[in-house]
């Protein structure tokens, strides 16, 4: 069900799984700054924890590690997969995966086994993650931020013919958009 690539892992490629990169870009493609994000939207944040709830969440560490700063704890209601080579100490709702096949079976267990069998796992950041993955995304749910912040951190360029948007709701200052892969 994967967007493709032949130079993908088997298990990334062959997935049954949709993977969703969900992503909030602002429009000079900046995602971050200092390891946090350069804005402060609560309209996002809600929309990221309605849309990624009760389904696998792939990150890397810094994305990890941020979260556990914000909230003080792994994303409730999910099943958090690391991306990391490190050794990490973690909650029971949190899978350290050492690369991306890892992450993509640990992704299909935790739909199988905690989130009753979802099809569907998510993307979250950060800019490596997005980069290894993006070959492998089947849908991209971005909030398209109208700003141009100063950052250290962006997200990969991607083909933009290789995309169609299927769904688009502009708010004041930024817009929830959906694209999905052209088959």
């Amino acid at each position: 069900m994967t967007g493709g690539g032949d130079d993908l892992p088997a298990a990334v490629r062959d997935t049954d799984l949709e993977l969703v990169a969900i992503v909030a870009v602002a429009e000079n493609g900046v995602i971050g700054k200092d390891g946090e994000m350069p804005w402060h939207i609560p309209e996002d944040l809600r929309h990221f924890k309605e849309t990624t709830m009760d389904h696998p969440v792939v990150m890397g560490r810094v994305t990890y590690d941020g979260i556990l700063e914000a909230i003080g704890e792994p994303l409730p209601g999910r099943t958090t997969i690391v991306l990391t080579s490190r050794d990490l100490e973690t909650p029971e709702n949190v899978i350290v995966a050492d690369g991306l096949d890892a992450a993509i079976e640990a992704a299909k267990t935790a739909a199988a086994e905690r989130h009753g069998g979802t099809d569907r796992a998510f993307v979250a950041g950060g800019a490596t993650v997005y980069e290894q993955f993006l070959p492998a995304i089947d849908r991209l749910v971005v909030t398209e931020v109208h700003d141009d912040p100063d950052g250290d951190t962006r997200f990969p360029e991607r083909d933009r013919d290789a995309w169609r948007e299927v769904d688009r709701d502009n708010r004041d200052g930024f817009a929830f958009v959906t694209y999905d892969r052209r088959k």
